[in-house]
Order: C-alpha cells, then structure tokens, then sequence
C-alpha cells in the first residue's frame, strides 16, 4: 500500500458495502477515506446525476467540509430502465424471491449498475460515473439483510459470483476484484491525488 503523503476524503453514507468499496479502492492509491454520517435528506427523480449533486450539496451543507457522496442506479433492460434511481426502496419492499418472481419468463436478463459519486468542496462540484453490466440470475445465492437485489446479480466483473457472494469472500476478494475492473472510486482516487 502507498503510505508517503496520503490524503484523506470524508464520504458521507452509512452503507457498509459502499465503505468497505471506497476503502478499497482509495487505500491502494493513497487516500484515507473516513465515513461521516449525516441525515441528508434525498430528492427523488429519474436524472441521477441531478440527484447526486443535491446530495452532495447538501451534504456540504450540513459538514462543511469537501467530501463526496455516492448514488447508484439500476436499469434492467427487460424493464424499461425499472427500478432506476429506487433501488434503495425496492431493496427495502422486496425480498430476494420477489426480484426472482418479477424476472420469472424475461429473456433478457441484462442489468447495469450505474454508479455516480460527486465530490464537492463547496465550489466545485465533480461528477465522477461508471457502468457495470451484468445478469439478474433466477436463484438465490449468498446472503445480504440490507440488499437482496445483491442475491440475485451477477456483475460482468464478478466471474459468476452474485454480489453477496463476493462480499462474503472478504476485503481480499474485494481488492482483487477492484484492481481488475475500472471503477467510478478509481476515476476519483486518480483525480483527487493530483489536486
């Protein structure tokens, strides 16, 4: 690991996973990156990006100091794009046989993860975005309490591994996955080490 001059990005969420990604990525180059936990309350809408630079906005708000913050979009294509910028709410309505019975019959199984992060130092503003494709499988594999669409995904960089799955193997799983496949925390580690 880079340890000579790190910097350090605050990253205002309380999703575990997201953290445990962020550190991944960023401590590989260099960048400290310490949760906050802050109430931000999100609007909602079919523009991600707008979505996450007002999340990032007020986030500053309430910290005031330069962070960043993190949304993620699902498009499954069979669906029209569903459920978009609500994953989070589906993900608290539905359980993991809920997305096998709303996929029950689709032939495209295709899906893309759409993740947007946004720093902000109340000034500027930056988006960084990445698209990761993958399948809505038709069986339940691995566990996760807070996401069951993780159960049933299996992301092009996961080789046949659900998302449960591969947070089931670890931070080292998790390293190695991410120095193999491009990331939206890479664009901005890469960015934020220069400025």
């Amino acid at each position: 690991m880079y340890n000579s001059g790190m910097k350090t990005i605050y990253f205002a969420t309380t999703n575990s996973d997201k953290i445990q990604i962020a550190q991944t990525v960023c401590n590989e180059i260099g960048i400290i990156v310490k949760p906050v936990k802050l109430d931000i309350d999100e609007i909602q809408g079919e523009d991600p990006e707008l979505i996450v630079r007002d999340k990032a906005r007020r986030a500053y708000e309430q910290f005031g100091k330069p962070l960043i913050v993190s949304d993620d979009t699902w498009d499954i294509r069979a669906l029209n794009g569903f459920p978009g910028a609500y994953m989070k709410s589906i993900n608290y309505w539905f359980k993991s046989e809920d997305f096998i019975r709303l996929m029950h019959g689709v032939e495209d199984r295709q899906i893309t993860l759409h993740q947007f992060l946004a720093y902000t130092d109340g000034t500027i503003t930056k988006i960084f975005k990445n698209d990761i494709n993958g399948q809505v499988i038709d069986e339940i594999r691995g566990k996760s309490d807070k996401s069951p669409s993780m159960t049933i995904v299996v992301l092009d960089s996961d080789n046949g591994k659900t998302m449960a799955e591969v947070f089931e193997q670890g931070s080292d799983a998790l390293t190695a996955r991410y120095k193999n496949w491009p990331d939206a925390w890479q664009e901005f580690a890469d960015w934020y080490k220069k400025i």
